[in-house]
Formats: C-alpha cells, structure tokens, sequence
C-alpha cells in the first residue's frame, strides 16, 4: 500500500448549530487554520477524553485550570496521608492558615464566578479530596479520601463560609463532614 494510499482522505459534511459554528469559526481563526484542521486536531483530544470516563466539557475545565495554576500541586493520595500522618493535630497556626486560605478561596472563586457553595463544592470535589453528596440546596456531605483530612476540610470550609455572605455550620458527624447553609446573611442559631 503506497503512502498516498495511507494518507487518503475522506470528504464529510456536518450540520452545526449557530452556536457550534461560531466556535469552530473563532477557533479556526485562533490558530489561522482550515476548519478541517481543527476537526482532524480536535479528534485525538475528544478520544483521550472518552477513554478517560466521558468527562463533561466543564469538568475538563475544572481540571486545567487546576493544574495550569503554578500555586497548585497534584500529587498522590498516598504522599498526602504521609505529611498527615507526620502534621498530626497540626498547631492552631496550621488550622489558622488553612482558614485564611479558605477566606481567600471565596474571594478568588468570586472573581471568577463562582457564587453558590454547592458550586465551589462540585469543583473542589474534582480534585478528589472528598466525595461530594448533595442532601438539598443548603446541605451537603463530604466524605474525605483521607479520613485524617476531614479536620482541616471543616477548618477551610468555615473559613470559606465566614468570608461568604452565606453563613452556615461545618461539622464533623461519623467521620464525615456535614455543611448546613443558612439563609443568606443569617446566623448559625
């Protein structure tokens, strides 16, 4: 089989809607390409992506923009539970820094559009700290990966909540993390 052969090529029309055709539009300019280009460049990504489980579009996002940040790591589960087990406790300066950074948090999702606590929930779940099990609009369970890590989870999501304007409770029942959201700017009774 020759090589003109191999690299044949196949004709094929696709309907878009308004939406999708803007897109690939704004793209083929982006990289001052054929629109068959970005399809032919576009297919080993969507690939990779279905191997991987069928992530939705806002997930992968999630994920990018974790791992592009230079002020974020990934590394394994088990590294982790090893600077846990040595942290222990962890000093009351620990814990106070780790609700400052929670404080910062909503700050930061705000710039970004992220408002409601259900969504920083579902996207701080994404980097697999805790499983997230929605109860209603204002409660929610975290159940940790680590078990050691549900201390410090409560420690940033109170601080999390003392910069919102959504104030609620953070306890830990049965190893497990439970967030109750009260009405907007009233008080824990």
């Amino acid at each position: 089989m020759g090589s003109e052969e191999k690299k044949a090529q196949k004709r094929v029309t696709v309907a878009l809607d308004s939406e999708n055709l803007e897109r690939l539009e704004k793209i083929k300019s982006e990289l001052m390409t054929s629109k068959s280009e970005v399809i032919r460049r576009a297919l080993p990504y969507l690939e990779v992506i279905l191997e991987r489980g069928n992530i939705s579009p806002q997930g992968l996002e999630t994920i990018l923009d974790l791992r592009y940040r230079p002020d974020n790591l990934i590394f394994d589960i088990g590294l982790f539970q090893a600077f846990l087990d040595e942290i222990g406790e962890g000093s009351d300066q620990l814990k106070e820094d780790i609700r400052q950074i929670g404080k910062e948090f909503y700050s930061e999702y705000c710039d970004i559009g992220i408002i409601k606590p259900i969504e920083c929930l579902k996207r701080l779940e994404r980097t697999n700290l805790y499983t997230l099990i929605v109860g209603s609009d204002d409660s929610f369970t975290l159940v940790p990966t680590i078990p050691e890590m549900r201390k410090f989870l409560k420690v940033f999501f109170e601080g999390y909540l003392e910069a919102s304007p959504n104030k609620g409770e953070v306890r830990i029942v049965h190893g497990k993390i439970r967030i109750k959201i009260n009405k907007r700017g009233n008080e824990t009774s």
